[in-house]
């Protein structure tokens, strides 16, 4: 599909509509084992895949929406990162290694392809894995993410992990603050670490990146710049959501994915 008729799907807002309130089915809670840890992961659904990939401090249920919404007509995986929630792994870490881990569980469900979505740290991650391994990858979504950090958002995540320490309460907003402060910590320093270098110019799958006008962590330009470098890239502002967009726009964002999912069905 071309860049133009990618970006068409900002203009299908508000005419597919998928509801977040739909039945999740049939979801089971397992477990693999992964070099250096175990990785606990959700499957729900049948269908084309989906894999989910969570951000810096989030688990699985961030996607609580999205896996009601897509149940119905695809397989839905999420999962913890190593080290959060359920998952198990010691630092040091790097962004290379959770893609590895995420390719694992791809290799282990037997998964030739899947439509990848990540967002924030997890689009670093699905960066990786798609510029790694494209064979793998149908379809690219990538939300709020980077792919080198600029001066601002350094300093903030060195603010972030010095918060951690000075017990400020920085991360209690977040639904996973109860992640040991040492493994925050050391995932804190794999991003500051990241680099996606000349990757993104050897990604030619489909690839959809969306941002928020308003996201004050992570501004919208600096999808812009990855769209520049990904052939073929459409990059969708949304006018507003926040950082959090899946979670705040949730049927304005799964309204993207389904149309974009469509586009790029197997």
């Amino acid at each position: 599909m071309s860049q133009a008729n990618a970006c068409e799907l900002k203009a299908a807002l508000g005419h597919v509509l998928v509801s977040p309130s739909q039945t999740t089915g049939n979801m089971t809670v397992l477990m693999i084992t992964i070099d250096g840890g175990t990785l606990s992961y959700n499957v729900s659904g049948a269908g084309p895949p989906i894999v989910f990939v969570a951000g810096l401090g989030d688990r699985g249920t961030y996607w609580t929406a999205q896996v009601a919404a897509f149940s119905s007509a695809f397989q839905v995986v999420t999962f913890d990162h190593r080290g959060v929630g359920a998952s198990e792994g010691q630092p040091p870490y790097k962004v290379e290694q959770w893609a590895a881990d995420t390719l694992r569980l791809i290799d282990h469900l037997g998964l030739d392809r899947v439509h990848l979505v990540g967002h924030s740290t997890g689009g670093t991650i699905a960066q990786v894995l798609a510029a790694d391994h494209s064979d793998r990858v149908a379809s690219l979504v990538l939300g709020a993410t980077w792919a080198r950090l600029d001066a601002r958002l350094r300093k903030l995540f060195v603010f972030r992990k010095q918060a951690l320490y000075e017990q400020v309460g920085f991360d209690r907003r977040s639904a996973s603050w109860h992640t040991p402060q040492e493994i925050a910590a050391a995932r804190i320093d794999a991003l500051l670490t990241y680099d996606a270098g000349e990757r993104l110019r050897s990604i030619r799958n489909p690839t959809l990146l969306i941002a928020a006008a308003d996201d004050l962590l992570v501004p919208w330009q600096l999808s812009e710049l990855i769209a520049e470098e990904i052939a073929h890239a459409c990059l969708v502002k949304l006018d507003h959501g926040g950082h959090r967009f899946p979670q705040t726009r949730v049927e304005a964002y799964n309204t993207l994915l389904l149309e974009f999912f469509r586009a790029h069905a197997e």
